[in-house]
């Protein structure tokens, strides 16, 4: 049952309403109540129903409509007030447009002293992007007072909430469009929330990763970067690194418990694939991730640890592979002058080559037991994941039913296959990836561990290793689960809601699609020597591979 906690009236749009703020539950019957047990057990233990359930609503005094809006407390951004001159000539006040019509039996707003409070909070759309809305109200400056004074001291007592945070932005990121991102829109965001903020623009690798090792981060509420999956890479790194050091763990131990870090780490994306945040908000929408680090917003996620036949490696934060992505990263790499495209020219010529490795796998699955299985045989590609991957060329992601925070990551085995096969593969991770093992050529298991043992042959070159887009080098790798190792400013997502963000990206691609199928008809009908070089071109390609 609702209680009303506070309620005043105001005016929105020249039209009377009556502000009300109400709460789910019986035991808190007064906003003194609420703002004295906030934090206490009561409320902590039941924080995610309880705050959410606190919302701001309107009804109208001149009917029984209620206004659309309703702003949940939790996710109110900023309260500005204004005073409103109503002597002079000029004034637009709308009480002094409405004069002194009652709103109520036993208030009316004083026409001599006005104040207007504007409200900005967060909403959902359909789609589930964030977005910042704004309400303007008008009401007598008592009642105004006592509202602003009410919401501020609510926002300070919510302790998820960030209010020092350490920014670390990329500016050579996503074609350079980093530092832009972050002044245009999300340091406004993050003003209006009045959070403290130092912002740090790397100017040369590993740049954030010295800052933290070596400066002491300790008066901060988290880490912020503005970037790809590969400054996020850094910034995990980093704190993972100085957490076991501090803890005194030996991080080449592959068998070491980790430490989870104080600190949160938020992602605000600018990069070119962004898997990290379209895995953790489902989306890469820099507004949808600033919004849920200003609320501060909490998701545990699984880390696992890299390590070769001699020491640690690396961090996997979200995909492993050996063989063809693996590949692709390492041929890219020797491609830049092409810019992004050198990765679809790298995976063309990657299929084309249809290589295989001979591997062996010792595979440790979930389960009470935790029961080791063995594997061999020829394989294209093999890939450990993290987190689903999905990007704009993978709509579900390669994975869609990992779990982030279950301490287990997916093992998928591609066996050698004709092209025909390898290409159905492919097609199928960037359609819809739900059922890939059911493909012929296809294994797919749920680890907490796994070990991978390629085979050396003097008649046929090794594959590459690749952890998060970075090439890495070992003869064998072990790689092993560290339970919700690290907590990001994140919301999690579900299913239904990428099947939802699918099917409107969808109306939007395919009429995209169809334009440039278009215009590559265009120019073929209008330049048939380009018929004649595709030709000889795909001849060249066969003659080279095969």
């Amino acid at each position: 049952m609702s209680s009303i906690l506070f309620s005043t009236s105001c005016y929105i749009k020249t039209e009377p309403y009556n502000l009300c703020i109400s709460i789910d539950n019986d035991s808190i019957s007064t906003i003194d109540d609420l703002l004295m047990k906030i934090d206490t057990s009561e409320i902590r233990s039941n924080s995610i129903n309880i705050l959410d359930s606190i919302q701001i609503y309107f009804k109208s005094l001149t009917n029984d409509d209620i206004l659309s809006e309703r702003i949940i407390l939790n996710k109110l951004l900023s309260i500005k007030q204004n005073e409103i001159s109503v002597n002079k000539s000029d004034s637009s006040s709308l009480l002094q447009r409405i004069s002194s019509k009652e709103i109520s039996k036993d208030n009316k707003i004083s026409l001599s002293q006005s104040t207007q409070v504007n409200l900005s909070y967060v909403d959902i759309s359909e789609s589930f992007l964030w977005i910042v809305k704004r309400i303007e109200l008008e009401m007598d400056s008592t009642s105004a007072q006592q509202l602003c004074s009410v919401l501020n001291q609510y926002l300070s007592k919510l302790k998820d909430r960030p209010r020092n945070l350490l920014v670390f932005i990329n500016p050579e990121c996503g074609n350079g469009k980093g530092s832009s991102v972050y002044e245009e829109q999300i340091l406004p965001l993050f003003e209006e929330a009045k959070i403290n903020i130092k912002t740090i623009y790397t100017e040369r690798a590993n740049h954030a990763r010295d800052y933290i090792t070596e400066e002491s981060i300790d008066d901060y509420d988290g880490l912020i970067c503005v970037g790809g999956d590969g400054m996020f890479s850094e910034i995990c790194h980093s704190i993972l690194l100085k957490t076991a050091q501090q803890a005194g763990l030996n991080i080449n131990d592959p068998t070491t418990h980790l430490k989870r870090p104080n600190l949160r780490i938020g992602v605000i994306p600018a990069g070119s694939t962004d898997a990290v945040a379209f895995g953790t908000t489902g989306h890469n929408d820099p507004i949808t991730n600033a919004l849920q680090i200003i609320v501060g917003k909490s998701l545990l996620i699984d880390i696992a640890t890299v390590h070769n036949e001699r020491s640690f490696v690396c961090f996997m934060a979200t995909m492993f592979t050996y063989g063809f992505f693996g590949n692709i990263i390492e041929q890219s790499d020797n491609w830049r002058f092409f810019g992004p495209l050198r990765y679809s020219l790298a995976g063309f010529v990657q299929f084309i080559r249809n290589a295989s490795y001979h591997t062996k796998l010792s595979i440790t699955q979930v389960s009470e037991k935790s029961t080791e299985i063995k594997c061999e045989g020829h394989y294209e590609a093999i890939i450990c994941l993290n987190m689903p991957c999905r990007c704009d060329k993978s709509k579900f992601g390669m994975s869609p039913s990992v779990h982030l925070a279950d301490g287990s990551f997916d093992v998928i085995l591609v066996k050698h296959s004709w092209r025909l096969t390898f290409l159905r593969f492919l097609h199928h991770i960037a359609r819809h990836s739900r059922a890939v093992e059911e493909l012929s050529n296809v294994q797919r298991y749920r680890a907490t561990e796994v070990v991978i043992h390629p085979i050396v042959s003097r008649s046929k070159e090794l594959g590459n290793w690749a952890c998060d887009g970075e090439l890495i080098e070992g003869n064998e790798i072990r790689i092993r689960a560290h339970h919700q190792l690290l907590n990001l400013f994140a919301s999690g997502i579900h299913l239904d809601q990428i099947k939802k963000i699918n099917e409107e990206e969808s109306k939007v691609v395919s009429t995209s699609v169809m334009k440039k199928i278009s215009s590559i008809i265009d120019i073929l009908t209008a330049k048939p020597w380009c018929l004649v070089f595709l030709f000889f071109l795909l001849l060249f390609l066969f003659y080279y591979f095969f």
